[in-house]
């Protein structure tokens, strides 16, 4: 991300805060968006680990670009994901990497969460209650009302600087890998765009497996 890109975003970071609301500036795909189909996007790798859950040696890793601010990701996460947690994270299939995009406030709260082992928790109490998320105070009451441990939890969470390095390669990495819309995915490193039914990732994860064999 370039220095002009940065400091405009920060500047207007600065300014809804300083109003006490944020604003989410990354593209949202509809759920209704339609993967592609008959074409093979080039496959990449992130270096930056994200949050990782399920098994480490899965033969299929599904990397998952979102934000809690993202109305569709709230979609994917309360429905299609629960689904494939249980057909797939759960029985070893699937290794789920998770990256959470901008304002870094919200990137940073789900690793103080992951710090406890609560970041699903933590993860799906939010985006439950989207609505009440406008500040950094709310992303510390939430953390409360999801049984997270709040001192430990605020301490990681004003810690100046804590895992800035680690967030903006986050965003800098999905920038280079063409991620420009939450949610997007890359599924042993092949892109797919937005919040698709539960069937539709069946069939590319079916596949994966069927060429990991």
């Amino acid at each position: 991300m370039s220095d002009k890109k940065i400091i405009v975003a920060a500047l207007i970071l600065a300014a809804l805060l300083a109003g006490g609301g944020w604003y989410y500036s990354k593209h949202q795909v509809p759920s209704a968006a339609i993967l592609p189909t008959g074409t093979a996007s080039p496959e990449t790798v992130a270096s930056e680990p994200g949050i990782i859950i399920g098994n480490p040696d899965a033969p299929v890793v599904m990397e998952e670009y979102t934000n809690f601010l993202c109305p569709a990701c709230g979609n994917f996460a309360s429905g299609t994901l629960e689904r494939i947690k249980e057909e797939y994270i759960k029985t070893g299939k699937v290794k789920l990497i998770v990256y959470i995009y901008p304002p870094q406030e919200l990137s940073k709260a789900a690793l103080c969460a992951q710090e406890q082992n609560k970041f699903m928790e933590y993860h799906n109490y939010l985006f439950t209650h989207q609505g009440q998320i406008s500040s950094e105070k709310d992303l510390k009451d939430l953390a409360a009302n999801a049984g997270l441990d709040t001192q430990k939890f605020d301490a990681c969470f004003d810690a100046l600087n804590k895992y800035q390095d680690k967030i903006q390669k986050w965003y800098d990495e999905g920038e280079a890998r063409g991620v420009d819309a939450t949610p997007t995915f890359f599924i042993n490193g092949q892109k797919f765009i937005g919040a698709q039914p539960f069937e539709d990732f069946q069939k590319i994860i079916e596949g994966k497996l069927n060429q990991a064999k």
